[in-house]
Protein backbone atom coordinates (compact mmCIF):
# COMPACT_ATOMS: atom_id res chain seq x y z
CA UNK A 1 0.00 0.00 0.00
CA UNK A 2 2.84 2.39 0.82
CA UNK A 3 4.31 1.87 -2.65
CA UNK A 4 0.94 2.76 -4.20
CA UNK A 5 0.49 6.00 -2.26
CA UNK A 6 2.57 8.19 -4.62
CA UNK A 7 0.43 6.93 -7.52
CA UNK A 8 -2.71 7.67 -5.53
CA UNK A 9 -1.39 11.17 -4.83
CA UNK A 10 -0.68 11.81 -8.52
CA UNK A 11 -4.16 10.59 -9.44
CA UNK A 12 -5.69 12.74 -6.68
CA UNK A 13 -3.82 15.95 -7.57
CA UNK A 14 -6.22 17.12 -10.34
CA UNK A 15 -9.20 16.50 -8.04
CA UNK A 16 -7.56 18.51 -5.26
CA UNK A 17 -6.69 21.46 -7.51
CA UNK A 18 -10.16 21.43 -9.03
CA UNK A 19 -11.71 21.36 -5.56
CA UNK A 20 -9.59 24.36 -4.54
CA UNK A 21 -10.75 26.28 -7.62
CA UNK A 22 -14.41 25.40 -7.05
CA UNK A 23 -14.18 26.18 -3.34
CA UNK A 24 -12.73 29.62 -4.01
CA UNK A 25 -15.43 30.29 -6.61
CA UNK A 26 -18.23 29.26 -4.25
CA UNK A 27 -16.96 30.62 -0.94
CA UNK A 28 -15.81 34.05 -2.13
CA UNK A 29 -19.36 35.31 -2.94
CA UNK A 30 -20.67 33.76 0.28
CA UNK A 31 -18.04 35.47 2.41
CA UNK A 32 -18.73 38.74 0.59
CA UNK A 33 -22.11 38.90 2.34
CA UNK A 34 -20.55 41.32 4.82
CA UNK A 35 -23.77 41.98 6.72
CA UNK A 36 -23.57 38.35 7.85
CA UNK A 37 -19.89 37.43 7.76
CA UNK A 38 -18.23 40.63 9.01
CA UNK A 39 -17.37 39.30 12.51
CA UNK A 40 -15.83 36.16 10.99
CA UNK A 41 -13.78 38.21 8.52
CA UNK A 42 -12.65 40.62 11.25
CA UNK A 43 -11.42 37.67 13.28
CA UNK A 44 -9.53 36.35 10.26
CA UNK A 45 -7.97 39.75 9.62
CA UNK A 46 -6.92 40.04 13.25
CA UNK A 47 -5.22 36.66 12.98
CA UNK A 48 -3.46 37.72 9.78
CA UNK A 49 -2.00 40.76 11.55
CA UNK A 50 -1.11 38.57 14.54
CA UNK A 51 0.60 36.11 12.19
CA UNK A 52 2.54 38.83 10.37
CA UNK A 53 3.85 39.92 13.74
CA UNK A 54 5.53 36.52 14.08
CA UNK A 55 3.40 35.51 17.04
CA UNK A 56 1.56 32.33 17.89
CA UNK A 57 4.25 29.75 17.04
CA UNK A 58 4.23 28.19 20.50
CA UNK A 59 0.43 28.14 20.56
CA UNK A 60 0.36 26.41 17.19
CA UNK A 61 2.94 23.80 18.23
CA UNK A 62 0.86 23.00 21.31
CA UNK A 63 -2.29 22.51 19.25
CA UNK A 64 -0.39 20.54 16.62
CA UNK A 65 0.99 18.00 19.06
CA UNK A 66 -2.29 17.75 20.98
CA UNK A 67 -4.08 16.96 17.71
CA UNK A 68 -1.59 14.18 17.00
CA UNK A 69 -2.25 12.79 20.47
CA UNK A 70 -6.04 13.03 20.20
CA UNK A 71 -5.98 11.37 16.77
CA UNK A 72 -3.86 8.58 18.23
CA UNK A 73 -6.28 8.06 21.13
CA UNK A 74 -9.19 8.05 18.67
CA UNK A 75 -7.34 5.38 16.65
CA UNK A 76 -6.70 3.26 19.74
CA UNK A 77 -2.96 3.98 19.77
CA UNK A 78 -1.22 4.54 23.10
CA UNK A 79 0.34 7.96 23.69
CA UNK A 80 3.54 7.59 25.70
CA UNK A 81 4.81 11.17 25.81
CA UNK A 82 4.00 14.67 24.56
CA UNK A 83 6.78 17.24 24.37
CA UNK A 84 6.08 20.85 23.41
CA UNK A 85 8.64 23.61 23.00
CA UNK A 86 8.41 27.08 21.50
CA UNK A 87 9.78 26.08 18.09
CA UNK A 88 8.86 22.41 17.92
CA UNK A 89 7.59 19.34 19.65
CA UNK A 90 6.82 15.68 19.27
CA UNK A 91 4.46 12.94 20.39
CA UNK A 92 5.81 9.49 21.24
CA UNK A 93 3.35 6.80 20.16
CA UNK A 94 3.25 3.01 20.05
CA UNK A 95 2.39 3.19 16.33
CA UNK A 96 1.06 5.62 13.77
CA UNK A 97 -0.99 5.85 10.59
CA UNK A 98 -1.84 8.44 7.93
CA UNK A 99 -4.75 9.82 9.94
CA UNK A 100 -2.59 10.42 13.01
CA UNK A 101 0.24 11.94 10.97
CA UNK A 102 -1.94 14.32 8.95
CA UNK A 103 -4.61 15.20 11.53
CA UNK A 104 -3.05 18.55 12.65
CA UNK A 105 -2.97 19.76 9.04
CA UNK A 106 -6.70 19.11 8.57
CA UNK A 107 -8.38 19.48 11.97
CA UNK A 108 -8.57 23.07 13.35
CA UNK A 109 -8.37 22.11 17.02
CA UNK A 110 -8.78 25.64 18.39
CA UNK A 111 -11.84 26.27 16.20
CA UNK A 112 -13.40 23.08 17.57
CA UNK A 113 -12.60 24.29 21.11
CA UNK A 114 -14.25 27.65 20.39
CA UNK A 115 -17.33 25.90 18.97
CA UNK A 116 -17.53 23.64 22.03
CA UNK A 117 -17.30 26.67 24.34
CA UNK A 118 -20.06 28.40 22.37
CA UNK A 119 -22.28 25.32 22.54
CA UNK A 120 -21.70 25.01 26.29
CA UNK A 121 -22.45 28.71 26.81
CA UNK A 122 -25.70 28.30 24.90
CA UNK A 123 -26.69 25.38 27.12
CA UNK A 124 -26.04 27.34 30.32
CA UNK A 125 -27.50 30.76 29.55
CA UNK A 126 -28.83 32.98 26.76
CA UNK A 127 -25.79 33.59 24.59
CA UNK A 128 -27.29 35.00 21.38
CA UNK A 129 -25.83 38.43 22.09
CA UNK A 130 -22.35 36.86 22.15
CA UNK A 131 -22.64 35.37 18.65
CA UNK A 132 -20.53 38.11 16.96
CA UNK A 133 -17.73 37.38 19.43
CA UNK A 134 -18.03 33.67 18.73
CA UNK A 135 -17.85 34.31 14.98
CA UNK A 136 -14.82 36.54 15.48
CA UNK A 137 -13.09 33.81 17.51
CA UNK A 138 -14.02 31.22 14.87
CA UNK A 139 -12.58 33.42 12.12
CA UNK A 140 -9.40 33.97 14.11
CA UNK A 141 -8.87 30.28 14.83
CA UNK A 142 -9.72 29.13 11.31
CA UNK A 143 -7.23 31.62 9.88
CA UNK A 144 -4.73 30.52 12.53
CA UNK A 145 -5.05 26.92 11.34
CA UNK A 146 -4.83 27.77 7.63
CA UNK A 147 -1.93 30.22 7.90
CA UNK A 148 0.26 27.98 10.05
CA UNK A 149 -0.58 24.92 7.98
CA UNK A 150 0.41 26.80 4.81
CA UNK A 151 3.65 27.98 6.44
CA UNK A 152 4.67 24.47 7.45
CA UNK A 153 3.76 22.83 4.14
CA UNK A 154 5.61 25.55 2.19
CA UNK A 155 8.83 24.77 4.06
CA UNK A 156 10.99 21.64 4.22
CA UNK A 157 9.13 18.34 3.94
CA UNK A 158 7.80 17.44 7.37
CA UNK A 159 8.35 14.02 8.92
CA UNK A 160 4.57 13.80 9.35
CA UNK A 161 4.14 13.80 5.56
CA UNK A 162 6.83 11.16 5.09
CA UNK A 163 5.19 8.93 7.70
CA UNK A 164 1.80 9.31 6.03
CA UNK A 165 3.12 8.15 2.66
CA UNK A 166 5.25 10.99 1.33
CA UNK A 167 4.50 14.53 0.10
CA UNK A 168 3.24 13.37 -3.31
CA UNK A 169 0.44 11.52 -1.52
CA UNK A 170 -0.07 13.86 1.42
CA UNK A 171 -0.18 17.31 -0.20
CA UNK A 172 -3.09 16.68 -2.63
CA UNK A 173 -5.01 14.91 0.13
CA UNK A 174 -4.48 17.80 2.55
CA UNK A 175 -5.53 20.38 -0.03
CA UNK A 176 -8.70 18.46 -0.82
CA UNK A 177 -9.63 17.86 2.83
CA UNK A 178 -8.99 21.47 3.85
CA UNK A 179 -11.20 22.73 1.00
CA UNK A 180 -14.03 20.43 2.05
CA UNK A 181 -13.49 21.27 5.72
CA UNK A 182 -13.58 25.02 5.06
CA UNK A 183 -16.85 24.69 3.16
CA UNK A 184 -18.32 22.55 5.95
CA UNK A 185 -17.23 25.09 8.58
CA UNK A 186 -18.88 27.94 6.66
CA UNK A 187 -22.07 25.91 6.35
CA UNK A 188 -22.12 25.20 10.09
CA UNK A 189 -21.45 28.83 10.98
CA UNK A 190 -23.96 30.26 8.50
CA UNK A 191 -26.48 27.52 7.56
CA UNK A 192 -28.31 29.67 5.03
CA UNK A 193 -25.26 31.15 3.35
CA UNK A 194 -23.92 28.15 1.43
CA UNK A 195 -25.87 25.48 -0.41
CA UNK A 196 -23.84 22.32 0.16
CA UNK A 197 -25.59 20.46 -2.64
CA UNK A 198 -24.69 23.20 -5.11
CA UNK A 199 -21.15 23.27 -3.69
CA UNK A 200 -20.76 19.51 -4.04
CA UNK A 201 -22.07 19.60 -7.60
CA UNK A 202 -19.69 22.44 -8.47
CA UNK A 203 -16.72 20.55 -7.03
CA UNK A 204 -17.60 17.32 -8.84
CA UNK A 205 -18.25 19.14 -12.10
CA UNK A 206 -14.91 20.96 -11.90
CA UNK A 207 -13.11 17.74 -11.05
CA UNK A 208 -14.76 16.00 -14.00
CA UNK A 209 -13.64 18.79 -16.32
CA UNK A 210 -10.09 18.52 -15.00
CA UNK A 211 -9.88 14.78 -15.62
CA UNK A 212 -11.56 15.07 -19.03
CA UNK A 213 -9.06 17.76 -20.00
CA UNK A 214 -6.15 15.57 -18.94
CA UNK A 215 -7.58 12.58 -20.79
CA UNK A 216 -8.16 14.60 -23.97
CA UNK A 217 -4.65 16.07 -23.73
CA UNK A 218 -3.09 12.63 -23.28
CA UNK A 219 -5.15 11.24 -26.18
CA UNK A 220 -4.03 14.10 -28.42
CA UNK A 221 -0.36 13.55 -27.54
CA UNK A 222 -0.62 9.81 -28.18
CA UNK A 223 -2.46 10.36 -31.47
CA UNK A 224 0.14 12.91 -32.61
CA UNK A 225 2.97 10.57 -31.64
CA UNK A 226 1.32 7.70 -33.53
CA UNK A 227 1.02 9.81 -36.70
CA UNK A 228 4.65 10.94 -36.38
CA UNK A 229 5.92 7.39 -35.94
CA UNK A 230 3.84 6.00 -38.81
CA UNK A 231 5.08 8.75 -41.15
CA UNK A 232 8.73 7.94 -40.65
Amino acid sequence: MRALKPLIGIALAPAALAAAWATAAMLAPALAEFSVTLPLLCGGLACLLFHWGGRGKGLYVTGHELTHALAALFSGVRVRKIAVKKHGGYVLLDSTNAFISLAPYVIPLYTIAVAAAWWLAGRCWEAASLRPWFLGAAGFTLAFHLLHTADILAGPVQSDLRKAGGPVFSLPLLLLLNCLGLAAALKLLFPGLLNMRAYSERVLETQGQAYRGLFDGAAYVLYTAKIYISSR
